[in-house]
C-alpha cells in the first residue's frame, strides 16, 4: 500500500497492511538543519517531507499546506527584526518565521491605536518564545483588539496547498490547518494568564470577541472545506486542561467545533484538534464537540490520558500519538531494547489497532537521536501489522 492509502484507511477504520508510522519531525528537522547536525543519511534533504520519505515513514504533514492568509480593510501590519541569524539561514518554526533576525517585532495599526508583539528565538531550545503579547491592558487595548478581529478576513493560498500535496505525493497527506478556537485566540492575544483573568473579569466583552472570531473561522472553513485531496482539517490549538478548563472548553471551544464538524463531516472528511498536555478532564467534551481525533496525544508522565483510554472512550475516535518525549530522547546503551518494548506494549494496548496512527506526542524533541527514530519505525512495522 502507499502511505496515503494506509493513512486514509486508518482514518476510516478500515483494515490495511499495518498501522501508519507518522512522526512529526518538522521542528526536529529544522533545528538540526539550522545547527548543521542532521545525520549523514539526511544530509542534503531539502525539508522534513523528504527526510520522512528517506526514513520510510508515512507523511502526515501540518506544515505543507500553508497558513491562513490575513487581509485587512483598515488595519496595517509591519514587522522588524533584530539579532543575527547563525549561518545566514532563515529560521522556520511552527508559529512564525525569522527571516531577518532572531527577534521578531510585529506591529498592528488600528483606528483605535497600535498593538505590538515580540517573538524571540532560542537556539538552545530550538523554539520561539513570546516575550511580549499583543494584549497587555484590557481597557486600553480592547477597542483595538476588537477592531482588529473584525477587520481581518482570511484567505487560502491554493498554490501552496497544491505544492504541498505534490511534495507529499502518494507517501501521505496533509493535515490542513484552520484558525484556532476562540479560547486559543485569546491565549495568542493576551497570553494564557491574562486571558484567564480577562475571561473571568470581563465575561460579556470576551464572549463578544469569541463570537467575532468564530464567525471568521467558519467563513474561512467554507472557503477551504471542499479543497480536493484534503481530507483532514485541524483546529490549531494547544489543548491542555491546565488552561483549557472544562468550563472554558465548553463555552469557548465546543460551539465552534460542533459547527465545523457538521460542515466537514458532510463532505466525508475529518476534524482534528491539536493537543499538547493533560486531556483526561476534557475527554467527554471531545465527543460533545464531535471531534474525530485529538492529534498529538501525550501519554503520562507529560500527559495524563493513556492511548488505550482514548481508544476506550469511543471506537469512532481516531487515536494519533504515542511517541513520547522520554522515549524519544533515550540515550542509554539499552535504548534500542527499551524502545522496542515500549512500542510493543503500546500497540498491544490498542486492541485491534484500527483508527490508530502511531506518531509523535505533540512533537519530536530536537534532542532525539536519529537511531531512535529508526528504532520507532522498525518496531512500528513489526508490532503494527494488521493483515
Amino acid at each position: 500500500m502507499t502511505g496515503k492509502e494506509r493513512i486514509l484507511a486508518a482514518l476510516a477504520g478500515e483494515r490495511s497492511d499495518r498501522v501508519p508510522f507518522v512522526p512529526n519531525i518538522w521542528q526536529w528537522f529544522d533545528v538540526n538543519d539550522f545547527n548543521g547536525t542532521l545525520p549523514e543519511e539526511l544530509q542534503g534533504a531539502q525539508n522534513a517531507v523528504e527526510a520522512l520519505k528517506r526514513m520510510g515513514a508515512e507523511v502526515f504533514s501540518k506544515f505543507d499546506g500553508g497558513e491562513p492568509v490575513p487581509t485587512y480593510h483598515t488595519c496595517r501590519h509591519a514587522v522588524d527584526f533584530e539579532g543575527e541569524l547563525p549561518f545566514g539561514k532563515q529560521l522556520r518554526v511552527s508559529f512564525t518565521t525569522f527571516e531577518g533576525g532572531t527577534v521578531r517585532r510585529d506591529r498592528i495599526e488600528t483606528p483605535f491605536g497600535s498593538l505590538t508583539h515580540t517573538w524571540e528565538y532560542s537556539r538552545e531550545s530550538g523554539a520561539p518564545f513570546e516575550v511580549e503579547h499583543w494584549w497587555k491592558d484590557f481597557e486600553r487595548e480592547y477597542p483595538a483588539i476588537r477592531h482588529w478581529l473584525a477587520d481581518t478576513d482570511w484567505q487560502v493560498d491554493e498554490k501552496t496547498v497544491r505544492a504541498g500535496l505534490d511534495r507529499i505525493g502518494d507517501d501521505g497527506t496533509l493535515i490542513f490547518q484552520l484558525l484556532p478556537s476562540p479560547l486559543k485566540q485569546f491565549h495568542w492575544l493576551a497570553g494564557q494568564v491574562n486571558a484567564s483573568y480577562f475571561m473571568a473579569d470581563h465575561a460579556r466583552e470576551m464572549r463578544a470577541l469569541a463570537a467575532i472570531h468564530e464567525q471568521k473561522a467558519l467563513e474561512y472553513l467554507e472557503k477551504v472545506v471542499d479543497l480536493p485531496d484534503v481530507w483532514v482539517f485541524e483546529v490549531a490549538d494547544n489543548v491542555d486542561s491546565l488552561f483549557y478548563t472544562p468550563a472554558y472548553f465548553r463555552e469557548f471551544c465546543v460551539p465552534m467545533l460542533r459547527k465545523q464538524a457538521e460542515m466537514i463531516h458532510a463532505r466525508g472528511k475529518y476534524l482534528f484538534l491539536h493537543a499538547c498536555g493533560r486531556l483526561k478532564a476534557l475527554a467527554p467534551l471531545f465527543l460533545e464537540a464531535c471531534l474525530d481525533c485529538v492529534e498529538g496525544q501525550a501519554i503520562p508522565p507529560l500527559g495524563d490520558w493513556p492511548l488505550h483510554e482514548a481508544r476506550a472512550l469511543s471506537e469512532r475516535l481516531i487515536v494519533c500519538g504515542g511517541m513520547a518525549a522520554p522515549e524519544q530522547e533515550l540515550q542509554a546503551a539499552d535504548a534500542g531494547d527499551r524502545l522496542d518494548a515500549y512500542v510493543r506494549e503500546t500497540f498491544a494496548s490498542m486492541g485491534n489497532k484500527l483508527r490508530f496512527l502511531f506518531g509523535s506526542s505533540c512533537n519530536t524533541s530536537p534532542r532525539t537521536p536519529y537511531k531512535n527514530l529508526l528504532g520507532f519505525r522498525v518496531a512500528a512495522w513489526k508490532y503494527g501489522r494488521l493483515s
